[in-house]
């Protein structure tokens, strides 16, 4: 049997709804003070209703479950635009039903916060807040590649940006950041970080037309913690194992590049340069013997490793009359949600739509990621996955209130160092309404 055996989250957890919250507080209070500009609101209110069949819910090699899965999604959204002040607050719950894997029934929830603020000409300042609670073992496989456990994942982050313009010619600022991801399962490490980035922005107008020069300084801790036991019955007497390891990595980066609009509808953009990483890892071991009521001394073990590596990204885009289309490829050290580690990440993705009819609109994307941590790295797991998504679909906007979609799927989990291969295909047809109070 395994159990946790620090469970001492409550204070943070409560912190950062804490934050949601105050978000909430200080955008109605900002928005609605006589002092604030006119400005445009919103009060939307939303539902998602949708049908899927899965053909592979847990991505796994072998033994294959297969269903249909219902989803009924309402949401509740306020926001406010305005010349100097902006503020949007949105919640959501997902409730799931799988017709014949009842056991994966579960509700999914999301809050988001934000506020933007003016309050010169010259600076500019904005909060964000978020936390989620989700449990779909495939809910990271389009945005990072990865598969989680089926267990609940208690997501927390916030993050704050001051960017304040010199000149015509000259901007910067720095961006600040707090994360936490909390999982039910103890064997599962449960993550902390931050990050601190200092940014600045010079035209180049004067030698290259509508192009803009960055560049970039960042520094980011990651903390992957976790503490549990596990017994095993060995006929007159038990025997339990208690394990608690942490894993921390320090990592330094720092880029430059451009972003140039090429002509009215193709925009460029690059930042290319390197980063350094330092990881520690230290376990710590326990044995219990129930018949001696004997507890061994604790085994200490730690390791530490440095790295250095490439860090770029590079983005096109294209926005016509009636169609548009992206291509993102992106490296960079990442840690892995659910893993005891981090990864560098490789991502490419590309993606269009276009108008067919006046409501009738089609698109289709692809998706590759890898995750590969450093072979020489002993002081974490081996994490080599290459993942490969594909998605056509199209959406037909019945009136300005309703719309319906359907969607195909197709997914290739490739776990390199398990020397495992799934496959996916999901179906999905959707219908979304959705009604503004304040229009």
């Amino acid at each position: 049997m395994i159990k946790p055996l620090n469970q001492n989250g409550g204070l943070a957890l409560t912190f950062f709804f804490v934050i949601i919250a105050l978000l909430a507080t200080l955008a109605t209070w900002f928005c609605f003070s006589p002092h604030a500009l006119a400005a445009d609101y919103k009060l939307l209110t939303s539902v998602a209703t949708s049908y899927a069949y899965n053909d592979n819910i847990l991505l796994t090699d072998e033994n294959v479950l297969s269903d249909s899965i219902y989803t009924v999604a309402p949401k509740l959204e306020w926001a406010r635009n305005g010349e100097r002040l902006s503020a949007k607050v949105d919640g959501t719950a997902e409730w799931y039903r799988y017709q014949d894997n009842d056991e994966y029934d579960d509700t999914d929830q999301w809050y988001n916060a934000i506020l933007s603020y003016r309050p010169t000409e010259r600076w500019q300042l904005e909060i964000q807040g978020h936390a989620s609670d989700d449990n779909r073992p495939d809910r990271d496989i389009e945005t990072t590649g990865m598969v989680l456990k089926n267990t609940r994942r208690k997501r927390f982050n916030t993050s704050a940006t001051a960017s304040y313009i010199f000149s015509e010619v000259t901007s910067g600022g720095i961006f600040a950041a707090l994360n936490r991801e909390d999982f039910d399962d103890p064997e599962t490490s449960d993550r902390r970080d931050y990050s601190i980035f200092l940014f600045m922005n010079r035209s180049l107008e004067a030698w290259i037309a509508r192009t803009t020069g960055h560049m970039n300084a960042g520094f980011s801790h990651y903390n992957f913690d976790r503490e549990y036991d596990f017994t095993k019955s060995a006929g007159s007497y038990d025997f339990t194992y208690m394990l608690d390891d942490e894993y921390t990595v320090d990592n330094y980066s720092f880029t430059l590049g451009t972003e140039s609009a090429l002509s009215e509808k193709l925009n460029f953009s690059i930042d290319l340069g390197g980063r350094y990483s330092q990881s520690e890892s230290e376990s710590t071991s326990r044995q219990r013997i129930s018949l001696y009521s004997m507890e061994t001394d604790p085994l200490k073990e730690s390791e530490s490793y440095s790295s250095w590596g490439a860090v770029g990204t590079l983005e096109i885009s294209y926005q016509g009359e009636r169609s548009n289309a992206s291509l993102l490829v992106s490296h960079d050290l990442t840690p892995v949600s659910g893993e005891n580690g981090t990864a560098n990440r490789t991502t490419v993705r590309i993606g269009g739509s276009m108008k067919l009819l006046e409501n009738l609109r089609g698109n289709v994307a692809f998706q590759w990621y890898q995750n590969k941590s450093d072979k020489e790295d002993s002081t974490q797991n081996d994490i080599d996955t290459q993942t490969w998504n594909f998605q056509t679909g199209i959406r037909w906007e019945l009136n300005r209130k309703v719309a319906i979609s359907g969607k195909y799927f197709y997914t290739i989990y490739d776990k390199r160092e398990a020397g495992t291969t799934a496959e996916r295909n999901k179906f999905l047809i959707q219908v979304v309404a959705e009604h503004d109070w304040l229009e």
